[in-house]
């Protein structure tokens, strides 16, 4: 007969399993050491510089950031070099996306059978858009960081957790349907509240710094500001690359051209959808993670930019849709539907294929079949919710 492992053994083994997570992450700091250019970040720091010195880092063709991102990104420029700053980028996503994986995985552990948390460890290891993400110094994962810590909050500390949200959309609006979602539960509408506010706040002074430095009360305006950033949408570099997942653009690489009137339509659209998951939602005792996920799947085609990179937001749904899978014992055809999603998502590993000089062709096909992922996540996402309907346990 078979004796029990002590329970000093499993606690060893439990501090030895956490350590995979960080494993993970460290695996990236190699390729790190190599592959060190600006990337996106320089384009930034370029908008910083213009930012401090004009107050118009629009002027730059690349620039379609926050107002308080130039604020960010030119109080960075007054304190580092670019090659400083660049280090301290690359560091600080590696240290993001270790700290995600360790406390996402820390919480599974025990509540998920030991194969499934490393299968879905593994899967994360490889999530092509969290790494291409930190190789292009984007602050995507700081970003989701920032909100999955204030949803964690709610119900809790919502002052704190709207702060952390706001932060997030201040500094990048990529969840910016987050806190729409919170306002439409009433035991989260409060942080969404102060999620919004915090934002605004931050949107404020961020144009109030760039009309400083132009010494232009008009560059505070936010309406123009919005209306460059439609512009550059439509733009000849953002408006129908293949790089560019938004909506709007895949009607554009189809020959229908960008307008005000198409890019409401589709807004207004994908509002609905929104609309009708949270509907479906309403009998869930505590749909903070569902909110999450329905912002993380819709925000980025809600507007004209919508960078591949950005798949990085489907992770919360496809995570939970994994659980949900396990827990409801959810057919075989469902897994492999979810997995032909991963395997959507893990197609493109720009920049490191381009810095590898990946023939244009294979980029392109891959562009092109990898943008399907958050369509068809979408559906099978309502098919699941079809064939396993919310159930309020009795009381």
């Amino acid at each position: 007969m078979l004796k029990p492992a002590p329970v000093a053994v499993i606690g060893q083994v439990r501090n030895l399993q956490l350590l995979a997570p960080l494993a993970a992450a460290l695996a990236l700091v190699p390729v790190a050491v190599v592959v060190h250019y600006p990337m996106d970040f320089g384009l930034a720091y370029q908008a910083g510089q213009e930012a401090w010195s004009s107050g118009h880092p629009e002027r730059l063709l690349t620039w379609t950031a926050t107002p308080f991102l130039a604020l960010v990104m030119a109080a960075i420029t007054r304190v580092a070099s670019l090659d400083v700053a660049t280090a301290i980028m690359l560091a600080v996503n590696l240290v993001v996306w270790g700290g995600l994986l360790l406390s996402v995985w820390s919480r599974l552990l025990g509540r998920v059978p030991s194969a499934w948390w490393w299968a879905a460890l593994v899967a994360a290891a490889v999530f092509a858009p969290a790494i291409s993400t930190i190789f292009w110094m984007q602050p995507n994962l700081i970003v989701l960081a920032l909100a999955l810590g204030g949803v964690a909050l709610i119900g809790r500390r919502d002052r704190t957790a709207g702060l952390l949200i706001g932060l997030a959309l201040g500094l990048k609006p990529i969840l910016i349907l987050l806190p729409f979602a919170l306002l439409l539960r009433r035991e989260s509408r409060r942080a969404g509240t102060w999620a919004i506010a915090v934002a605004a706040v931050l949107s404020v002074i961020g144009l109030g710094f760039l009309a400083w430095r132009a010494g232009d009360l008009s560059v505070a305006n936010p309406f123009a500001y919005v209306a460059q950033f439609q512009a550059k949408g439509r733009g000849p570099i953002v408006a129908c690359v293949p790089e560019n997942y938004s909506p709007i653009a895949l009607l554009c690489r189809f020959g229908v051209p960008s307008s005000t009137a198409l890019t409401v339509a589709i807004a207004a659209a994908v509002l609905v959808v929104g609309w009708l998951l949270v509907r479906r939602l309403r009998d869930v005792p505590d749909p903070r993670w569902e909110l999450l996920a329905t912002a993380g799947l819709l925000s980025p085609m809600l507007g004209p930019i919508g960078w591949a990179i950005y798949q990085v937001l489907l992770a919360p749904l496809m995570l939970l849709l994994a659980y949900q899978f396990w827990t409801g014992r959810a057919p075989m055809f469902l897994w492999l539907n979810l997995g032909a999603v991963f395997l959507l998502t893990i197609l493109i590993w720009d920049p490191l294929e381009s810095l590898a000089q990946t023939p244009v062709p294979v980029l392109v096909v891959s562009y092109t079949l990898s943008q399907f992922a958050q369509y068809f996540l979408l559906l099978l996402w309502v098919q699941w919710m079809r064939m396993h309907p919310v159930r309020v346990a009795p009381a």
